[in-house]
């Protein structure tokens, strides 16, 4: 599973509608833990991000790597 950004995560919570606590709640991951995550705009690299990307692939979330000309971003398939 590729690393995500806190941009990312930020644009799927967005995509999604979600307050942090929907986010913290659906994910198992404390709020305060998510709102740290999210200020960082290099990849996570954690424990607990996992669960979080687990969570939101399954509610049609997916993550993309950028490149040299785009910033990483995400696609919504569905919103379950």
């Amino acid at each position: 599973m590729s690393k995500i950004t806190g941009m990312q995560l930020r644009m799927a919570r967005t995509a999604l509608k979600w307050r942090v606590d929907d986010l913290s709640k659906e994910s198992g991951v404390g709020w305060a833990r998510i709102q740290n995550m999210e200020k960082s705009n290099e990849p996570i690299d954690n424990d607990q991000i996992n669960d979080i990307t687990k969570t939101l692939i399954k509610k049609g979330i997916n993550f993309f790597d950028g490149d040299k000309e785009t910033q990483p971003y995400i696609k919504v398939n569905k919103i379950v």
